[in-house]
């Protein structure tokens, strides 16, 4: 469980149920679990005991838990959540950004198709790829690899609503910032879900933060390697490679580039490639 946050602007009983429901959809409380006494929650929270029990009649409503008389409150099914007829599931907001998000499958990097390449990677397939760059350059950096995962993994889903636009159509448009997008698309959900959701788009989008710099870094790599395999397909990316160079602000990025621009796109697999009939007759030898 975390502490309730003073400057969340909810009724206490409130927070306190939304921090029981996290730890319990998180395993922290397991189902059949039994929760601390109310004195014990009254003493973590640092409410009265009757704001807890306001907080665990939230809890037996939604399904959570159940109260046992001269036994204590236990959890139920962590992945229920009863839902009144006609009325959204409390997780229906959280549901329709996932399907969103799945939209950036389908939307192509557009500053590819300049170069003519008729079906160039998804922002999806662009994100995944930024995600395990960040990871590997946050390992370098001292900054820490998860939060810089979720930041890599939630740069571009803005574009599901206003596309990716490429570098020539900037100068041209004007589109609602990133943060105003989020804030849109996590309307609905519930208030510890979108703040997370929210608050990961605006330390990307301040570059405060060592872990927002990575992952703008992280960004720029990936856009570097997927020239340079382009590149060998025939396309002209020089343009592309020079920017997201000249781009870079971590030493660990810019050693990275240099990496990357030395190697060959193909080196993973040829030294295999090239080894084949060996390795298949070392494997069967084994076997045999």
């Amino acid at each position: 469980m975390q502490p309730i946050d003073a400057e969340d602007p909810r009724r206490p009983y409130l927070k306190i149920a939304a921090s029981i429901r996290a730890a319990i959809l998180s395993d922290e409380f397991a189902p059949g679990a039994r929760l601390p006494s109310g004195d014990e929650l009254a003493e973590f929270f640092g409410v009265a005991r009757a704001t807890v029990a306001s907080a665990v009649r939230v809890l037996q409503d939604e399904g959570f838990v159940q109260s046992r008389t001269g036994s204590g409150v236990y959890v139920t099914s962590r992945a229920r959540m009863p839902v009144a007829e006609g009325e959204p599931h409390a997780l229906a907001g959280a549901a329709t950004f996932l399907h969103e998000a799945g939209h950036l499958k389908n939307l192509p990097r557009s500053g590819w198709l300049l170069l003519g390449i008729r079906q160039p990677e998804s922002v999806a397939e662009h994100s995944f790829r930024v995600g395990l760059i960040g990871i590997v350059l946050a390992a370098l950096e001292g900054a820490n690899p998860g939060q810089t995962a979720a930041l890599c993994l939630m740069h571009d889903v803005h574009e599901t609503r206003i596309g990716d636009v490429p570098s020539v159509g900037r100068n041209y448009v004007t589109t609602a910032k990133p943060q105003a997008v989020t804030a849109h698309q996590t309307a609905g959900m519930p208030d510890e879900v979108a703040k997370v959701l929210q608050e990961l788009t605006g330390e990307y989008e301040d570059t405060e933060t060592i872990e927002s710099r990575v992952a703008h870094d992280a960004d720029k790599i990936e856009t570097l390697i997927q020239a340079r395999e382009y590149g060998m397909q025939g396309y002209a990316t020089g343009p592309w490679e020079d920017t997201s160079i000249q781009a870079l602000r971590t030493e660990s990025g810019k050693q990275l580039a240099r990496a990357v621009v030395a190697g060959d796109p193909h080196s993973w697999w040829s030294t295999f490639a090239s080894s084949y009939h060996e390795l298949r007759a070392a494997t069967r030898a084994r076997q045999g």
